[in-house]
């Protein structure tokens, strides 16, 4: 390796392309860790280049290191380098030269051409690949290529249709922050010409001599791929799937039997690994605008999809518990003993990313679909492995109807163990275990080769056995770790125990929502209710005891003191409904002779069709317990156990 130490000028006054191999991740960088104290460096850089005589600073800062792997130069082209490590750092660079040149441009100054030269390879075609000083990873280039040629902000936020206050996607937030900064810098001097142009001087001055970098060039014998993992901590942390991604595509780059197809590693991006990095949202959520790496709770952590999605499919291929903290290391590993050919992994994990979107983002009315939508309440993910294998075998081995039949055997052993509040302690090995055995069955299974009545009969047989075998796994234990609740004690603890939690809401919305679902008939309209819908205490945590006296000692449920009663019942299913929060915020500790009539007249709900009887002027413990037994019979309909 040969390091160098280069001022930001001199790194990109070179005719020189900085290209960032496909197998890299997209720009993360953001305002409040790196944009900002990267600015305040070049900002103070500059005032210091102000102050000195010789417009250099006292000492020169420096910025970090950048490692390169110099590439042949191939007839005419120009000369390109490999960005090993660095390329966040070199793209925001490159982002804030090129709003310092439009924001030059845009006042007329007499440095705009100085800088430009610095954003451009001025002998290639403008605006082709091989112009640009930086060119990004896959994911990011053609809205980098929008950036740095758009002129301004507002041209740049108008042809992508945003505005200025949302939430921007990362390389249009570089750019307007860093233009934005360098008006206010340039703006402390005032309206004169002269002023202005000391103030682009100083700035001018610290890309010169005062900020620096440290240059590493790659020799014939370094190996690049042990290089970048080598550094990856450095910087914000690459994601496991980051890595992932680099290790897959860095074979790619060099398989031999590819070798004199340059664009095959680009090839099989683009097939196969670019709607990882570019599905964007329509609407950012915190920030990120790229559906896979939006963060998603698991457990007591929150990770990117993307790292969620492969640690998952890695359980399904592996058959093994794995630690989702060394899911690179299990990757690797996996693939190391894998005769699996690199096309036909990633034709898998696109396979399986579909699925596994669905199951995340729900957006059909099937069965699987709303299992996925309850699956979030209950924050079970351990699941998710055997649900992939499942909904991924062809209708060969599992028809739609047995398929739908599995996911409601799974739905009623957990909503039944839910409601019993039994332990999800074991979950990852029962199902690891389940997994395994149906992956038996379905390997085993015979191969139906036609369409004719015998092989017909034959797939029906297959699907059946693969169902019975989650089943009788799903029955098969009687322990609290992995019993399947009989009716008895499904209604015993839907009576009883407290379903509302108030750190967890949205298991009791989950379960009124079927509820209602159920009650609805031929009969009734088609009412799509709101995601915002809250749960309402019919008899209300704070209620008066004057609005809802305790029922009369001879008809009282139960041995405990009123008051004992009534706390042991009040977060039971027969005392909970749904409303939407306006009508919640208004009614929700008043007494129930006002709250009635004001639910039943507000109220499109079937769970709620109970309060339209006028003559129904009080509730207690009573219509509780009488309520809940109600929506029971539903919930067995609903949930139902498949056992003797």
């Amino acid at each position: 390796m040969r390091p160098d130490k280069l001022s930001i000028h001199d790194l990109f006054q070179r005719e020189r392309r900085y290209t960032v191999p496909l197998y890299q991740r997209a720009y993360v960088w953001n305002e409040g860790e790196q944009w900002e104290p990267l600015w305040d460096d070049i900002q103070r850089q500059a005032e210091e280049c102000l102050a000195t005589d010789a417009g250099v600073p006292r000492r020169t800062h420096f910025l970090g290191a950048v490692v390169l792997n110099v590439q042949k130069i191939v007839g005419g082209s120009v000369a390109r380098s490999e960005v090993i490590d660095g390329q966040q750092r070199l793209t925001t660079l490159q982002l804030f030269i090129g709003a310092l040149r439009d924001f030059l441009a845009t006042i007329q100054s007499t440095y705009t051409n100085k800088v430009r030269r610095l954003t451009i390879n001025q002998d290639e075609p403008f605006g082709s690949e091989s112009s640009f000083k930086v060119w990004p990873t896959n994911a990011d280039r053609d809205l980098f290529r929008s950036v740095m040629m758009s002129g301004s902000p507002d041209s740049l936020l108008k042809q992508h249709g945003l505005i200025q206050k949302s939430e921007l996607p990362r390389l249009i937030g570089a750019y307007c922050y860093f233009y934005h900064q360098i008006d206010a810098f340039v703006a402390k001097s005032g309206a004169d010409q002269a002023a202005q142009d000391r103030q682009i001087l100083g700035l001018f001055q610290a890309l010169r001599s005062g900020l620096q970098l440290v240059v590493i060039e790659l020799e014939d014998n370094d190996d690049p791929q042990i290089i970048f993992e080598t550094l990856n901590a450095r910087g914000q942390p690459l994601l496991p799937s980051d890595l992932i991604r680099n290790t897959i595509f860095h074979q790619a780059s060099v398989d031999p039997t590819h070798a004199s197809d340059e664009k095959y590693a680009d090839g099989l991006y683009d097939r196969f690994w670019h709607p990882f990095d570019n599905d964007r949202l329509d609407t950012p959520i915190n920030g990120e605008d790229r559906y896979w790496h939006v963060q998603e709770r698991q457990g007591r952590l929150s990770r990117p999809r993307i790292d969620l999605f492969i640690f998952h499919f890695l359980v399904m291929q592996t058959g093994r518990e794995l630690a989702i903290g060394h899911i690179f290391q299990e990757f690797r590993d996996w693939r190391d003993i894998s005769a699996q050919p690199l096309e036909s992994l990633l034709h898998e994990l696109r396979r399986y990313s579909a699925i596994f979107r669905q199951l995340m983002s729900p957006t059909s009315d099937d069965r699987p679909s709303m299992f996925a939508r309850r699956l979030r309440a209950l924050d079970t993910s351990t699941v998710y492995p055997f649900l992939l294998y499942i909904l991924g075998l062809p209708v060969d081995l599992l028809t739609k109807s047995d398929r739908d039949q599995i996911i409601c055997d799974l739905e009623s052993w957990f909503i039944r163990r839910l409601v019993c509040q039994l332990t999800n302690k074991n979950y990852n090995r029962f199902f690891v275990s389940l997994l395994s055995k149906v992956k038996q069955t379905t390997l085993s299974a015979p191969v139906a080769l036609d369409d004719s009545e015998t092989n017909n009969n034959l797939k029906t047989c297959t699907s059946q056995v693969i169902v019975n075998t989650v089943r009788d796994e799903l029955l098969r234990s009687t322990e609290a770790t992995a019993r399947w609740p009989k009716d008895d004690e499904f209604e015993a603890s839907w009576l009883e125990k407290d379903i509302y939690a108030k750190s967890r809401p949205d298991r009791a919305v989950m379960l009124l929502r079927a509820i209602n679902a159920k009650m609805m008939d031929n009969k009734n309209e088609t009412v799509i209710l709101p995601d915002n819908l809250s749960v309402e205490h019919i008899l209300p945590q704070q209620g008066a005891l004057l609005d809802y006296p305790y029922p009369d000692e001879s008809i009282s449920i139960g041995a405990d003191a009123p008051e004992i009663r009534r706390a042991r019942i009040i977060h039971t299913i027969g005392n909970l409904t749904l409303l939407t929060v306006a009508l919640n915020s208004a009614i929700s500790n008043g007494p129930f002779i006002d709250k009635r009539p004001k639910i039943a007249s507000n109220s499109a709900l079937r769970l709620n069709t109970i309060f339209q009887d006028q003559d129904r002027n009080k509730w207690s413990e009573i219509d509780i317990f009488d309520r809940g037994r109600d929506l029971f019979t539903y919930a067995k309909i609903i949930w139902p156990h498949r056992g003797p």
